[in-house]
């Protein structure tokens, strides 16, 4: 009867470690498509700048504009991001009282998500415009290049 059992568990044991072997390989694979795709990106944004010359100016426009076209008024989006925040957090604490701390972990999370996603993509236009000497979208291209590339060296490490 302990065979049976020891052979049951066995094979459920090499079971999970074949269906953890495959999740291992999709997280690979999801890392390679999405550095391919950010090199990509990058690219497209270098060739934009050498062969379109128009739509390189009004991207350049684009990035180097200090505060984006969709956000004219940013106490209106700080106003309803808090508005949002408070309305989920009462929605769900009356809903399940333990909820509260679980909902304002969430919004900090992704608060500090948005603000570290700004920051980046400010610093990298900067590093973009030097690295471009003055001209940031095939800067920002050259940068997006760079980190696509780096993410693939990385994974045959």
């Amino acid at each position: 009867m302990v065979g049976v059992a020891t052979a049951h568990s066995l094979r459920h044991n090499r079971a999970l470690l074949y269906a953890n072997g495959k999740r291992s390989i999709v997280y690979s694979n999801l890392i390679q498509w999405g550095a391919i795709i950010i090199e990509l990106i990058g690219l497209v944004l270098i060739a934009v700048e050498l062969y379109f010359p128009k739509l390189s100016e009004s991207l350049k426009a684009t990035f180097e504009e200090t505060k984006p076209k969709f956000m004219k008024s940013p106490k209106v989006w700080i106003g309803s991001y808090i508005i949002i925040w408070v309305t989920a957090v009462v929605g769900l604490s009356v809903w399940d009282p333990s909820m509260i701390l679980i909902s304002n972990m969430f919004f900090s999370v992704i608060t500090t998500l948005v603000l570290l996603i700004l920051g980046i993509s400010k610093a990298l236009v900067r590093l973009g415009v030097v690295l471009g000497r003055g001209n940031s979208v095939g800067g920002v291209g050259l940068v997006l290049a760079l980190i696509g590339f780096s993410i693939e060296v990385v994974q045959l490490i």
